[in-house]
C-alpha cells in the first residue's frame, strides 16, 4: 500500500490572509492583538503619507530565532494554543496560528524587525511570491541578523513626536512592521474609518494596561493616544455577571429621576415602596438566579460559560412636558455622540469582537432590538403593553474570555461561531435587558398615574360630572317648590332655563365621550379575538396542514380512478372518505371563526356557563376527544358582556394547555373549569394536570401575563411562542374590573392554575 503525503498550495497563504480577513480594519485588529499577546505596554499604528507606508510598532517581548522558525513561519502552529497565559499573566487572545497572514491583507511587501532579550532579526517577505510558487514549501522569506534597535531601524520616519516616543519607550525589546505597497487607498475617508475602528478596539476603562496610539505624519503624541468613549451620564445602568456554574447576578441603577424637594410627597402620593425610596437614592436593585430562571422553557443543561457586562440606557430626546410629568433629570451631553457610543459590543480579553455593536455594520443590532421594538411598540407609560428599548438608545460592553471555549471565534475573526450556546447567550442578554425595561416601566406607570390624578383634564371631567349631579339634585327639589311667589318663580324659571341649556350641553359632551370610549373598547375586543384566532391557527397549523394534505391526496385518488380506470364506484368511495375531513374542517372553523360573528360582538346579557360549555364542545370536536374536560357551575352567572370575550379567554387557556400536553406527552390530560359567585363578584377557576410552569416562572407566575413572555420553543430550542395569549386574557379581565390570581402555581408541584375574579352588571 502506497502512502501519499498531502501537499499545500502556495495560494493557501492568500486564502487564509487577504481572502479570509475581509477588511483592512479586521487585519489591523489581528496584528494589534498580537502585540498585546507579546506583553507590550504600548502599541503604535502609524501611517506615513509621503512614503505611503504603514508601521505597526510594539514594545513587547520580541521573538527569537526558534519562535520565528517554529511558530511564526509555520501555518496553524501557535505557541499560544497550549500556553493560555503570557509571561505577564495576560490571557492570550490568539491561538489559531494564522493571524500573521493578516499582513498579506494590508500590503504586498513587509519588513519586520524583532528584538528579544537575546537576539535581533530582520524578516522580509513579498506576499506576491506566493502567487507564483506551486507549493508553499517553495516560498521563502528572508531572515537576517541585525544589530539595530527599533528607533534606529525607523530612522527615516517623518513624525518628530513619534521619534521622541520611540526613543523613550521602544529602545528595549519589541517588534515593528513596515508595510509597503499598501493594497488600500489611504485617503481621508479610510483614515477616519481606521481611527474609529481602533478607538472601539479597547473597552472603556480608566486604567488600561495597554496603551494604543494612532499617528499620522503630523499627529502629536497626546492626540495620537486612543481613548475609548465612556458614557458618564445615563438614565439606567445594568450590570450583570454569570459564572461557570450558571449563577446570574444583576444590578440595576436608577439614575433617570430627580424629585428634589417633592421627594416625600411623590413617594407617598404615587405609592412607592420603602425599597423604592432607597433605589431612587442610588441603592442598586439586585436580582439573582440560575441561568434557567432567565431562559424560560429551556430544560437541558446549559454551558454558556462565564461572562459579565455593563449596559446603559439613555433617552435621545427629552421633551419638556415629559420632563415635568416624569421628573426626568436634565442631561445634556449624553445625546451628542450617541452614534459612536451606541451599540452593545463584545470584548474578548479586552479586545473588540467585530462586528457586534459597531454602528453602520450589519452586526450593530445583533440582539435584534429593533425587531423586538416593532413587535411591541407600546409607550413606556402604557398600562398593559411591554415597553421595549430601541437599539440606538442603548450601549455597553460584554466581556468574555478565551478561557470560555463555549463561545469560540470564527476563523475569519468576524464574529463568534453561531452555536446553540451563542444563541442562548444572546437570548440571555435580551432577558437581562428586559429587567431594566420592567423597572423603568414600573416607575413611569406610577408617575403617570400620579400625574393623571392631578391633571387639569381629569379634574375638569370630574368637576363637570359633579356639577351635573348637583344640577339634577337641585332640579328634583325645584319641582317640589310650586307654591312660591309667581314673580320670584318667573325670575328663577328664566335663570333655570339658561342653566338647563348649559348643563344639557355638558351632559351631551360627556355622553359622547363615554360612547366613543365604549366604541374603542368594542374595537379592541374584536382585535383581541382576531389575535386569538391567529394564535390558535398558528398553534395548530401542522394539524390543519395535515387535513389539507389528506384532502388533496383523496381528490387526486378519486380523479385517478375516473381518468385512468374509468371506475366511478372507486371514485365515489374515495370521495366518501373525505366526508370525515369535512367534519374536522367544520370543527376548526367553529373554533377559529365563530368567535367573530356579528352577534357576539354586541354587549348583551349572557349566561357565562353556556358560553364556556359551547367553547368546550367545539374544542372537544377539534381535539377528537383526546383531552378530558370537567366543567362545574356552582352558581349561574348572567351578566351583560361581549360573548367573544369569554370565548377568547377559554380558547387562549385551552390552547396553552393543549400545547403543554402534546410537548410533554401527558397521560390522561385533564382540564377543569369551575365558575361561581364570590360575594358581589364572580369567578372562573381553570386548571390542568400538565407539568406546571417552568422554573423561570415558578417563583413569579405573574410574569406570564406580560406581553411577549413565553416558554414555547421548537426542537432546536428557539422561541416560537407569541407571548400574547395570557396577555390578551389579562386585558379582557381588566375590562371587567377583575384580576388574575396565579399564586397556586407557586404552591403546587405540578399542574397549571389560574383564578379569575371579575365584576359584571346583571341587568
Amino acid at each position: 500500500m502506497a502512502r501519499i503525503p498531502f501537499n499545500v498550495s502556495a495560494k493557501t497563504a492568500r486564502l487564509i490572509g487577504r481572502e479570509n480577513v475581509s477588511n483592512l480594519e479586521g487585519a489591523l485588529i489581528e496584528l494589534i492583538k498580537n502585540t498585546y499577546d507579546a506583553d507590550a505596554k504600548k502599541c503604535v499604528v502609524y501611517y506615513e503619507n509621503s512614503s505611503n507606508r504603514l508601521f505597526i510598532i510594539d514594545n513587547g517581548t520580541g521573538m527569537n530565532k526558534d519562535v520565528i522558525a517554529d511558530h511564526w513561519m509555520t501555518i496553524g502552529n501557535s505557541a499560544k494554543r497550549d500556553c493560555v497565559y503570557t509571561e505577564a499573566g495576560r490571557v492570550n487572545t490568539g491561538e489559531k496560528g494564522i493571524g500573521r497572514f493578516a499582513l498579506d491583507r494590508i500590503s504586498e511587501k513587509c519588513k519586520m524587525l524583532t528584538v528579544s532579550s537575546q537576539e535581533r532579526f530582520e524578516w522580509l517577505v513579498n506576499w506576491e511570491s506566493f502567487d507564483s510558487s506551486e507549493l508553499i514549501t517553495d516560498t521563502f522569506a528572508e531572515l537576517n541578523d541585525s544589530t539595530e534597535t527599533i528607533p534606529q531601524y525607523l530612522w527615516d520616519i517623518d513624525n518628530k513626536y513619534l521619534e521622541k516616543l520611540l526613543e523613550s519607550d521602544f529602545s528595549g525589546t519589541g517588534t515593528c512592521f513596515i508595510l509597503e505597497n499598501l493594497r488600500d487607498q489611504w485617503n481621508d475617508v479610510l483614515i477616519e474609518r481606521v481611527k474609529n475602528s481602533i478607538q472601539k478596539l479597547l473597552p472603556p476603562m480608566e486604567n488600561n494596561v495597554f496603551d494604543l496610539f494612532f499617528y499620522l505624519w503630523d499627529t502629536r503624541t497626546e492626540d495620537a493616544k486612543i481613548v475609548s468613549n465612556l458614557l458618564n451620564e445615563y438614565d439606567y445602568k445594568l450590570h450583570f455577571a454569570v459564572n461557570d456554574l450558571g449563577e446570574c447576578h444583576l444590578q440595576i441603577h436608577r439614575n433617570e429621576f430627580y424629585f428634589g424637594t417633592q421627594f416625600e410627597r411623590i413617594m407617598k402620593k404615587a405609592m412607592f415602596s420603602d425599597e423604592d425610596r432607597d433605589y431612587f437614592n442610588d441603592k442598586l436593585i439586585t436580582i439573582t438566579g440560575s441561568i434557567h430562571d432567565f431562559l424560560p422553557g429551556v430544560e437541558e443543561e446549559i454551558h454558556i460559560g462565564a461572562f459579565s457586562g455593563d449596559i446603559y440606557f439613555y433617552k435621545l430626546v427629552l421633551q419638556s412636558d415629559n420632563q415635568e410629568r416624569y421628573y426626568y433629570k436634565n442631561f445634556t451631553t449624553k445625546r451628542t455622540n450617541y452614534k459612536e457610543l451606541s451599540g452593545i459590543k463584545i470584548y474578548r480579553d479586552d479586545f473588540l469582537v467585530r462586528p457586534y455593536g459597531i454602528y453602520g455594520t450589519t452586526g450593530y443590532d445583533w440582539l435584534d432590538l429593533s425587531t423586538r421594538k416593532a413587535e411591541s411598540p407600546a409607550a413606556v407609560s402604557h398600562k398593559s403593553g411591554s415597553w421595549r428599548v430601541q437599539a440606538n438608545q442603548i450601549c455597553g460592553q460584554i466581556r468574555i474570555s478565551r478561557l470560555n471555549d463555549n463561545l469560540p471565534d470564527k476563523s475569519s475573526r468576524e464574529g463568534i461561531v453561531e452555536t446553540q450556546e451563542f444563541r442562548l447567550f444572546r437570548e440571555l442578554i435580551i432577558n437581562f435587558i428586559e429587567k431594566l425595561e420592567e423597572d423603568r416601566q414600573y416607575v413611569i406607570r406610577k408617575l403617570d398615574d400620579l400625574h393623571k390624578s392631578t391633571a387639569q383634564g381629569e379634574q375638569a371631567l370630574r368637576i363637570a360630572k359633579e356639577e351635573l349631579d348637583k344640577y339634577k339634585t337641585q332640579e328634583e327639589k325645584g319641582r317640589k317648590e310650586q307654591n312660591r311667589n309667581q314673580t320670584k318663580g318667573n325670575e328663577k324659571e328664566t335663570n333655570s332655563s339658561e342653566e338647563k341649556y348649559q348643563y344639557e350641553n355638558f351632559q351631551k359632551a360627556i355622553t359622547y365621550q363615554e360612547e366613543r370610549i365604549q366604541d374603542l373598547q368594542e374595537e379592541m375586543g374584536l382585535l383581541r379575538t382576531l389575535a386569538t384566532t391567529g394564535i390558535v391557527v398558528n398553534t395548530y397549523i401542522h394539524e390543519i396542514k395535515a387535513l389539507t394534505t389528506q384532502l388533496n391526496v383523496g381528490v387526486k385518488e378519486a380523479y385517478a380512478c375516473l381518468e385512468e380506470d374509468n371506475d366511478m364506484s372507486a371514485a365515489k368511495d374515495e370521495l366518501k372518505k373525505l366526508r370525515i375531513l369535512k367534519d374536522k374542517f367544520n370543527s376548526w372553523f367553529k373554533v377559529t371563526l365563530d368567535a367573530v360573528e356579528m352577534d357576539k360582538r354586541k354587549r348583551k346579557k349572557e349566561n357565562i356557563g353556556k358560553i364556556i360549555e359551547k367553547s368546550i364542545s367545539k374544542w372537544k370536536s377539534v381535539q377528537n376527544n383526546k383531552i378530558n374536560y370537567q366543567f362545574t357551575e356552582h352558581e349561574a352567572i348572567d351578566i351583560r358582556c361581549f360573548p367573544f370575550d369569554f370565548e377568547t379567554i377559554v380558547s387562549n387557556l385551552v390552547t396553552n394547555s393543549s400545547t403543554i400536553f402534546k410537548n410533554h406527552k401527558v397521560d390522561n390530560p385533564l382540564i377543569e373549569i369551575e365558575i361561581g359567585r364570590l360575594g358581589e363578584k364572580f369567578y372562573i377557576k381553570y386548571s390542568d394536570n400538565g407539568p406546571g410552569l417552568c422554573d423561570a416562572f415558578k417563583k413569579e407566575p405573574q410574569k406570564i401575563l406580560k406581553h411577549g413572555v413565553t416558554d414555547r420553543r421548537n426542537a432546536n430550542g428557539e422561541v416560537i411562542g407569541t407571548g400574547m395569549g395570557l396577555w390578551i386574557v389579562n386585558n379582557i379581565v381588566q375590562n371587567y374590573k377583575g384580576q388574575i390570581d396565579l399564586k397556586k402555581n407557586i404552591e403546587k408541584e405540578s399542574g397549571f392554575y389560574i383564578d379569575i375574579i371579575f365584576e359584571g352588571r346583571e341587568n
